[in-house]
């Protein structure tokens, strides 16, 4: 921990002025940017003369998350898009589609009440906290392939920043808590391709809660970038590390 301590604080002063002036995500290619306080919108994207939801893609590769679905949109309210029961969801325009390694960075309240942050188009695929309203328990599907895993720590409820990654090999899980804090240590986890469609997953998604950012990477990131990354969200969306 102290370790991954000192990897923060060098990647943070970096990012503040060191031999980076001025780190942005864009320059580690994200394959999707949901960025804090930019780029979202309630234009009236059905044309059915009502406001809908747009969160326009940071990274470059125009995968907006939208809703048209009135009763399931959620509302956007202080850069951070909040969701008014758990089928609230946002739909990307189009399929990420994770092989082997991946990392996830995603901020938002957690309630350890089945909390499904992200899924597919499906229930193949989606993430979730507080599996069965079990603080100590997270539950994944990747392709219809089912892993549960127990928390070695549980996740603080409230806002807090999580990384999601598997290995090169993609045999190995992780999850980490506002940078410092390990959750799921190298647990064996199912090779199979993950789907990111929607963001959270509906159905089970968020309930009355917040989302603030959410960045996404078909491969694993290099612990150096993993810190400027961290240092970077950490900062913008007023979190600390643990």
């Amino acid at each position: 921990i102290l370790l991954r301590y000192i990897v923060l604080v060098l990647g943070s002063s970096l990012a503040l002025g060191g031999v980076t002036s001025e780190f942005n995500i864009l320059s580690t290619s994200p394959d999707l940017w949901l960025q804090f306080n930019t780029g979202q919108t309630t234009p009236d994207l059905d044309r059915d003369g009502d406001n809908d939801i747009q969160w326009a893609d940071s990274s470059g590769n125009g995968n907006n998350a939208s809703s048209t679905i009135d009763a399931k949109q959620g509302s956007f309210s202080d850069g951070a898009w909040s969701s008014a029961d758990n089928s609230d969801h946002l739909v990307l325009d189009s399929n990420i589609t994770l092989a082997d390694d991946y990392t996830i960075f995603i901020v938002f309240t957690v309630e350890n009440t089945s909390d499904t942050f992200i899924g597919g188009p499906t229930t193949a695929d989606f993430m979730r906290f507080g599996q069965g309203n079990n603080p100590a328990s997270m539950r994944t599907k990747h392709s219809g392939n089912t892993n549960n895993f127990t928390f070695g720590t549980n996740p603080s409820t409230g806002k807090g920043m999580f990384k999601i990654s598997r290995n090169a090999d993609g045999d190995e899980f992780t999850v980490t808590q506002n940078s410092t804090t390990t959750l799921i240590d190298a647990a064996d986890v199912n090779g199979s391709n993950f789907v990111v469609s929607k963001i959270p997953a509906g159905a089970a998604g968020l309930a009355d809660d917040y989302l603030w950012e959410v960045v996404v990477y078909n491969r694993a990131v290099t612990a150096g970038e993993s810190a400027l990354i961290e240092a970077d969200i950490l900062t913008r969306t007023s979190l600390t590390a643990d």
